[in-house]
């Protein structure tokens, strides 16, 4: 939020909300960055929804190629296709378990990222998976079971 400085989802209901403020962010607060897409290579658009920003395709709605986006408008990770989006879920949902939950091998994020590092070779820059591409979070999710699974 460029009043308060808290990350939320749904800005423009925040700000609203808890400043007493109709007009969403103000584009001098945001930085877009641009994007081709991923599905179809036409340029991407920093765009608003009840949930925040995002980017989508600027050939809606033959396309439908769409990247999250931080409040200030910085892309989330690397832009992807669908295939490689489902990709990352399915890795998150393997990876996340290690650090988050019930029953954790790690006793923190930052724990289960670096061994993320060192089982797979990459440097810290390159240890978040939505920077991953569809193969290397195969290579993830057969890492972790490599390592952990029963």
């Amino acid at each position: 939020c460029p009043h308060c400085g808290k990350r939320k989802v749904g800005l423009a209901d925040h700000i609203r909300d808890a400043h007493g403020q109709t007009a969403t962010v103000p584009q001098t607060a945001l930085h877009p960055v641009p994007l081709s897409c991923p599905e179809c290579g036409e340029p991407m658009r920093l765009k608003s929804s009840q949930y925040g920003l995002f980017y989508g395709c600027t050939s809606w709605p033959e396309c439908r190629g769409s990247h999250g986006a931080h409040p200030d408008g910085t892309p989330l990770g690397v832009p992807a296709t669908h295939r490689t989006k489902k990709l990352r879920m399915a890795a998150h949902n393997a990876f996340d378990p290690l650090w988050n939950g019930d029953e954790t091998v790690f006793d923190s994020r930052s724990a289960a990222y670096h061994w993320m590092q060192q089982a797979m070779g990459l440097n810290v820059e390159d240890a978040h998976i939505a920077k991953f591409d569809g193969p290397t979070c195969v290579r993830l999710v057969e890492a972790i079971w490599a390592s952990f699974g029963d």
